[in-house]
């Protein structure tokens, strides 16, 4: 008879537990992570629409392995604000994260958030690139802070999609139509004259630069009285901000310079230690000495011009910070005075709506026509026709009938009209939801009554739906009341 010691019997059971639980471990999945794991969290509490187990896998093979270096707070919000949208406007799977990845690629290249916000869901019918979604929110940032009237940058910004723009010439074609509105020129003629021409294949050889003076030349001699030459402030401003631009393209042309001899310094370096501890290895024609005094040598140089390289930068960073510090503080003056502006157009927008609302009373009959008219109307970013709308020009184009002008976008039209309960909605109220990545109202439509509402849908365009549908209760955030008996 064969005797086992206690010993011998623990230690088998302390090595059959290892190895299931070794064995445990390697079975698990990808999906058993703690990041994935805040993944399942966003799916469950964002998804109604879409398939969570679907979109789970799609998602971690294209942002797995970025989730798994430890998720960042940017990169959840990017998904769970993406998710909102495209849950809401009933987008497939393969589509939503196609359009994470594209947003989480603009805002590395250093796309403000806000404006990705405002401008990602075009993606949902236009092929874009990450490097055109950047350059058109870069674009929306800058008109946001200009004298450039909202619907007509909204729609500038939507054919530099549509019409495939290349990404670098944005900026320039941005900042040409700033600077014609800051002179004094119709913001829509010089929009439509420059969309046209570059659009033009006769001005493809046109660099962008020449297409800006040309557009507002032409403009210029239609409108001599609008014409305002720049002040000295603005000149020196413009100065200023080119020297910014000239400066940040110089740091990055070092930036790259300095790591190509970095890495080609490792790789000298690399060689040269090699050729010492293996000396036999180039083999017995190369010229050992010689080979071992070029290393050196290249070592040297590299070295010489890194420090040089550094040395520049390092002067370069000190002269655009204090150029930065210049036009951020001219900014932030220019932009109090544009806020202040906008507060008091806003306030008596404010007013005119209110008196319209307390005076008038809602006509169901012109209500019902013009949605009608508009039902099937293509959904289009910036839009404000029967090409194609946007949400909030629909609504307003409807209140138009009732003698109402409301505001331009889904935020002032909230603040414009009287907030109202979901319990307590009435036909005719405005209603608006949240379907952003930043928290806050995105989207608005009208109610029919009967529980059911129209609105200009980012997939569907115009068209009635239920606001019974459990994904509008999930985003509905408020009422608003413009006539008010």
């Amino acid at each position: 008879m064969v005797r086992y010691s206690w010993s011998r019997i623990v230690t088998a059971i302390i090595l059959v537990t290892l190895l299931f639980i070794s064995s445990l471990f390697l079975s698990m999945s990808f999906s058993d992570t703690p990041s994935s794991d805040v993944l399942r969290d966003i799916l469950e509490r964002e998804c109604i629409n879409l398939n969570k187990d679907k979109l789970f896998t799609l998602l971690m093979t294209q942002v797995g392995p970025e989730l798994e270096k430890g998720p960042s707070a940017d990169l959840l919000k990017i998904i769970e604000g993406v998710i909102k949208r495209t849950d809401f406007d009933g987008i497939a799977e393969e589509k939503t994260v196609e359009i994470i990845t594209l947003v989480n690629g603009a805002f590395k290249k250093g796309a403000p958030l806000d404006f990705l916000d405002d401008i990602f869901d075009v993606a949902y019918v236009n092929t874009i690139t990450i490097d055109q979604l950047a350059a058109a929110a870069n674009a929306l940032k800058e008109f946001h802070s200009s004298d450039v009237p909202q619907d007509i940058y909204e729609e500038f910004v939507y054919h530099s999609i549509e019409d495939g723009w290349d990404a670098s010439s944005v900026p320039v074609y941005t900042r040409g139509l700033i600077y014609g509105v800051d002179r004094g020129l119709s913001p829509d003629k010089v929009a439509l004259i420059m969309m046209l021409d570059v659009k033009n294949p006769d001005f493809a050889t046109k660099p962008p630069e020449q297409i800006v003076m040309d557009s507002i030349k032409l403009v210029r001699e239609k409108e001599p009285k609008n014409w305002k030459p720049m002040s000295e402030v603005e000149k020196d401003m413009a100065l200023k901000m080119d020297k910014q631009r000239s400066l940040e393209q110089r740091k990055r042309e070092l930036d790259n310079n300095i790591d190509q001899k970095e890495r080609a310094f490792v790789q000298a370096q690399s060689e040269l230690k090699e050729l010492r501890e293996y000396p036999g290895g180039k083999g017995q024609d190369v010229d050992m000495d010689k080979l071992n005094r070029d290393l050196e040598r290249l070592l040297r140089n590299l070295q010489g011009e890194i420090t040089k390289y550094q040395s520049q930068r390092g002067n370069l960073v000190a002269e655009l910070e204090a150029t930065r510090k210049f036009v951020d503080q001219q900014q932030v003056s220019r932009d109090k005075e544009r806020r202040t502006k906008r507060e008091r157009e806003l306030t008596k927008k404010h007013g005119q709506v209110s008196a319209a609302g307390k005076r008038g009373k809602l006509n169901k009959d012109k209500m019902t026509a013009a949605v009608d008219r508009l039902i099937g109307t293509p959904y289009r970013f910036g839009g404000d026709s029967e090409r194609g709308i946007d949400c909030s020009a629909f609504t307003r184009r409807v209140y138009r009938s009732q003698g109402v002008e409301l505001p331009r976008n889904s935020r002032e039209q909230a603040r414009v009209s009287a907030s109202v309960a979901h319990s307590s909605i009435r036909t005719g109220d405005l209603i608006f939801f949240d379907t952003s990545i930043n928290g806050s109202i995105s989207h608005v439509g009208l109610f029919l009554g009967n529980g059911t509402f129209a609105h200009a849908s980012s997939s569907k365009g115009v068209t009635r739906s239920s606001l019974k549908e459990k994904y509008y209760v999930k985003r509905f955030v408020k009422g608003g009341r413009i006539f008010v008996d």
